[in-house]
């Protein structure tokens, strides 16, 4: 995730920001406390947009802000090294389309979130990892590509290539967490479980950003 991330720390380096009023970082009314983004000591509402210095390098656009937390359409873009962030937050989760391409890092997802869980998924990872999925009540549908094995999926189950007669692959998604689910499968029972864990979440950016803005704001 930090590698996904990184064009967008770099395009904080100098933006403006507008919610109450506008101000333009470094500045020493915003500040980042107990986790949250604040405008002279009050939480932070508004769009922290690109200012001129960064559209000379490329980028444009803006994250949005509701009481300190990201929250709203965020969307931020380089056209000139093809990168471009989008993403939209309600409630504290991440909820409709996803974008985030990289081809500087060979990321490029494409992803649709209802309340914090993946329903469809279209990434190409570091040219190795290659999904074209959807989830239907938690199930896999569609086809992964790892290392040069492709698997295709019906109702979360797919054939492993190469393997004996009866050997399975289960892929399902836990609607509650987030979390992606991969289970080995041998005539029906279960050889090996592997949980892979939600890390793309709101807190997890704000994390980041937040980071940056303090960096920035020194």
């Amino acid at each position: 995730m930090k590698q996904i991330l990184f064009f967008m720390i770099l395009a904080l380096g100098v933006v403006s920001c507008k919610g109450v009023g506008e101000v333009t970082l470094p500045d020493k009314s915003i500040k980042v406390s107990n986790d949250i983004v604040t405008y002279k000591d009050a939480p932070y509402s508004g769009k922290i947009r690109m200012n001129l210095v960064d559209k000379i390098q490329g980028y444009e656009g803006f994250l949005t802000f509701k009481e300190g937390h990201l929250d709203g359409v965020s969307d931020i873009k380089n056209e000139n090294k093809k990168q471009h962030m989008k993403f939209t937050i309600v409630n504290g989760k991440f909820d409709g389309n996803i974008i985030m391409n990289d081809p500087e890092q060979s990321i490029k997802m494409d992803l649709d979130i209802n309340k914090g869980v993946i329903t469809k998924m279209i990434a190409d990872v570091y040219n190795t990892y290659k999904y074209d999925l959807t989830f239907n009540k938690g199930l896999a549908n569609g086809t992964m590509e790892a290392e040069g094995q492709k698997f295709t999926f019906k109702d979360g189950i797919a054939k492993i290539p190469g393997a004996p007669e009866g050997a399975e692959l289960k892929l399902s998604m836990d609607e509650a967490t987030g979390d992606m689910i991969m289970e080995n499968v041998m005539n029906g029972k279960s050889v090996r479980q592997q949980k892979i864990p939600n890390q793309l979440t709101p807190q997890y950016l704000e994390k980041v950003l937040f980071v940056s803005i303090q960096m920035v704001n020194r």
